[in-house]
């Protein structure tokens, strides 16, 4: 095994620990540090940390190495926990339904709610695009709106994306059912109330349900985009464990695989199947279509290559460095890679690209004199 595979072989056993002499041959190949630079580039440092030290007796220097990188996980948690539910109620109190998509929502699917590498605030805002845009761009001044959220600043340091509409697909044909489809079940995901820990207070996060078809979505727009990283990947993994031990998915599992179809998502969740069940060593039972091997051996390359949010990924080294229309051109080219295997959202991307960067950001800046920084 090379050191890749022996940090996923570890990785896999952090996510079912049992005892230590089940792993001591991989304990003895590993390079301990390397795996902390992986376990960060994927934003992932929590979830080995978490079954390192609960489950095994480590070197002191190995401890040291690991709990610099870990030691501030919790408590940046509990931060953005609280955060999550002042922005609620801050919404609330101005008339709006709000539901907080991934982070800390996926953070409570955890088997500790505190051991998930936080990220940045994802909020689902009621009320539909010019209605939320006009009414954060009042109190507020964001940088930019693109086709599905708007950045703004909460307060100094709490930096937020407020999501007019959860996702979204550049197939024309295939967004207008997905957005039928968010209508439909709005109500239901706004109305889903959660606790946080600690009994600091409450906020809405998608049903069990939902969230299935939801994820899959953003994972998938990620790889059309930004790329994936393992940290969304294992969020996945919980969520589906969780949808796999409640009472609704044994009553909902067809209307999983109707929607999949409608959405033309039902190669790319084969994919993913495929890695949760052989990488990450996900029980059969828990999968919603059965695993592709070649699909699910392509999606896990580009994974290990992109890192999380594709922030390190070594083939758009400077490409992200370069403005306007060549920039465009060379985005469009790298997102090309992907046509031979997800045709029915690629082959309309630089269309929908073109529309969003050119015509339709350049509308919300010139309306509210926004300074802008176009996403990809």
């Amino acid at each position: 095994m090379d050191q890749i595979e022996l940090y996923l072989t570890f990785l896999k056993w952090c996510l079912n620990p049992t005892d230590q002499a089940s792993i001591k041959d991989i304990m003895e190949q590993l390079d301990w540090h390397g795996m902390k630079l992986f376990a960060k580039k994927q934003k992932i440092v929590g979830i080995y940390w978490y079954a390192m030290q609960k489950h095994l007796k480590l070197k002191d220097d190995i401890v040291l190495d690991w709990m610099s990188s870990s030691v501030k996980i919790q408590p940046t948690n509990q931060k953005v926990y609280q955060q999550c539910v002042e922005i609620t109620n801050f919404f609330k109190k101005e008339g709006f339904r709000t539901c907080i998509l991934k982070g800390q929502g996926n953070a409570l699917l955890y088997p500790n709610a505190y051991t998930r590498n936080p990220g940045d605030i994802d909020i689902w805002v009621e009320g539909g695009r010019d209605k939320v845009v006009d009414f954060i761009c009042r109190i507020s001044h964001p940088k930019e709106v693109v086709y599905h959220d708007i950045d703004f600043p909460y307060t100094d340091d709490i930096y937020v994306e407020a999501h007019f509409i959860p996702a979204y697909l550049e197939n024309p044909f295939l967004n207008k059912k997905l957005q039928r489809y968010i209508n439909e079940v709005a109500d239901s995901q706004f109305n889903n109330v959660v606790d946080a820990p600690d009994g600091i207070g409450q906020f809405s996060v998608p049903t069990l349900d939902f969230n299935i078809i939801y994820q899959l979505l953003h994972l998938d727009k990620h790889l059309r985009t930004e790329g994936i990283g393992i940290r969304q990947i294992i969020d996945y993994y919980y969520l589906l464990k969780k949808w796999g031990d409640s009472d609704v998915s044994q009553h909902n599992q067809r209307n999983i695989a109707k929607y999949l179809n409608e959405f033309k998502l039902m190669k790319f969740a084969s994919a993913v199947m495929y890695i949760m069940h052989h990488v990450l060593g996900l029980e059969e039972k828990y999968l919603i279509v059965q695993p592709n091997e070649k699909e699910g051996k392509f999606l896990m390359n580009e994974i290990l290559q992109s890192g999380d949010m594709g922030k390190r990924d070594p083939r758009l080294k400077g490409m992200r460095k370069t403005n306007g229309l060549q920039k465009f051109l060379k985005l469009e080219k790298f997102k090309l890679r992907l046509i031979g295997h997800y045709p029915s959202n690629v082959i309309w991307m630089p269309f929908h690209d073109l529309y969003v960067h050119f015509f339709y950001i350049k509308k919300y800046q010139k309306k509210y004199n926004l300074p802008g920084k176009e996403k990809n």
